[in-house]
């Protein structure tokens, strides 16, 4: 290989795309990384994003077999993006997902099927943290289409280039903060904490608005991020103009912390030749070019699947109708085995006396062993009718019950449906609260991707039937 063969394979090339598909527009940003450090290659606005990346491969500039792979991260408007944060068990994968889908399923606005969904879990928090990022699936799939088959590509909301580019080139913090960033026709609000994205929303800035009115839009915004949002510091990220002056010090009035945040030189040298220009006009794309030369995944990214719970075959359900008619069929035939036990009772006298007549005992000895196993059988099926009016008053509406296991010395054993892990959750707190039951374990919730119900087993010991 040419020392300018080398020197070639040495340099990474990568494509930050800001796409807005109700505009059907976008802002391009492309960097090369090399021995001297980062350089802006290329920065303009695309209309057809498919015959420009189409180009990509030759970006390098030398021959085929001597070009860079080039990287080629696509940011979605956040405006088309929904932000969900909730709290998740300790599980590992399919059952994280499971739980996962099963959360989304109350907060998404649509069905999961219609949307496009990419998640973050953070297991530094006091509880496991999960931050979803949802976009709907035609908005997806449309920018999907308009790009070329061959391309490798990541596929994120903006917000996470911009977060990217705040970190790496302005004045930053990493605590827990809202970065504001200003254009003449939006704002974009992130809450963001060491690097990573909580929250993010967007905002209409129609300059023929009084400022009244736009910062009562912005103040709506800011509250819908996190509710302790005026204990936290807002940073404006300054990109060379303020198109909406003023609007600084009436969130100042309003009792909020807020800091301006410039171009940090000291960063911009230490990242190479990097042009403050293109990182102030665009500063999404140019984070997210950013992140396609970094050795590690994109958050938010949409075009990973992330693993999937395996499906269940299940058998013929009993629903919660059929087990209140086995209940009640069950409460006769413990009744009628108490009659048998009684009459049993009054045999086993005379029998009894019949023990003493050598030719009658070998018949009466073995009326006597079944008569034993009848009283068994009444002792133990009283525990349980016990157990199964227990269920009945604790069982919610939507479990249904599949497999019932009751064994004398072994823990209980149900395995049952729920319309989700909260039904499942409730079912086992409700068990724990009943004195009869003890050590309560919610065993292997896992959700049917073609029911979307939630598959799960739980095991108690029951009174000292159990052992």
């Amino acid at each position: 290989m040419t020392d300018q063969a080398k020197q070639t394979a040495s340099v990474k090339i990568s494509a930050g795309l800001l796409w807005s598909a109700a505009q059907n527009r976008g802002q391009v940003v492309l960097l090369s990384k090399g021995p001297e450090g980062l350089r802006c290659l290329v920065r303009e606005t695309v209309t057809d994003p498919g015959r420009w990346a189409g180009r990509l491969p030759s970006a390098s500039g030398g021959g085929k077999e001597e070009s860079a792979p080039v990287s080629l991260v696509v940011g979605l408007n956040s405006s088309q993006v929904g932000f969900y944060v909730f709290e998740v068990p300790s599980v590992q994968e399919p059952q994280l997902t499971a739980i996962v889908h099963t959360q989304a399923e109350s907060c998404l606005p649509l069905s999961i099927d219609a949307m496009r969904m990419a998640w973050r879990v953070d297991p530094d928090q006091p509880a496991d943290r999960c931050v979803l990022a949802a976009v709907r699936n035609e908005v997806y799939q449309q920018t999907l289409s308009q790009l070329p088959d061959t391309q490798t590509l990541s596929m994120a909301p903006d917000a996470v280039g911009l977060i990217a580019c705040w970190h790496e080139c302005y004045q930053s913090s990493r605590q827990k903060t809202v970065v504001l960033y200003f254009t003449e026709e939006e704002a974009m609000a992130v809450l963001t904490e060491s690097g990573r994205i909580l929250n993010a929303v967007r905002v209409d800035m129609d300059p023929q608005q009084t400022r009244r009115l736009l910062i009562g839009d912005l103040l709506q915004a800011l509250h819908s991020l996190s509710p302790d949002i005026r204990q936290t510091d807002l940073f404006l990220m300054e990109t060379g103009s303020d198109p909406h002056a003023g609007l600084l010090e009436e969130l100042e009035k309003e009792g909020f912390h807020v800091h301006r945040s410039a171009l940090d030189r000291d960063k911009l040298g230490r990242l190479g030749r990097p042009d403050p220009k293109a990182i102030e006009i665009c500063p999404e794309a140019f984070g997210l070019a950013l992140l396609g030369l970094a050795a590690r995944p994109v958050d938010f990214d949409f075009t990973r699947r992330q693993a999937e719970p395996e499906p269940t075959v299940r058998g013929q359900l009993l629903s919660v109708p059929v087990l209140r008619t086995v209940l009640s069929i069950a409460a006769a035939v413990i009744i009628t085995a108490i009659g048998l036990y009684w009459k049993d009772k009054v045999q086993l006298n005379t029998l009894q006396r019949q023990l003493t007549q050598a030719e009658q005992g070998q018949t009466a000895q073995r009326l006597l062993q079944e008569i034993d196993y009848r009283r068994q059988v009444a002792q133990v099926r009283p525990d349980m009718l016990e157990l199964l009016d227990i269920l009945r008053q604790v069982l919610p509406e939507e479990i249904i019950l599949d497999q019932f296991l009751f064994e004398r010395g072994r823990p209980v054993e149900l395995r049952a449906v729920a319309s989700g892990f909260e039904q499942a959750y409730e079912f086992q707190k409700k068990l724990q609260s009943r004195s009869e039951i003890r050590q309560v374990q919610l065993v292997e919730p896992t959700l049917d991707e073609r029911t979307r119900k939630v598959n799960f087993t739980i095991r108690f010991m029951y009174r000292n039937f159990s052992g």
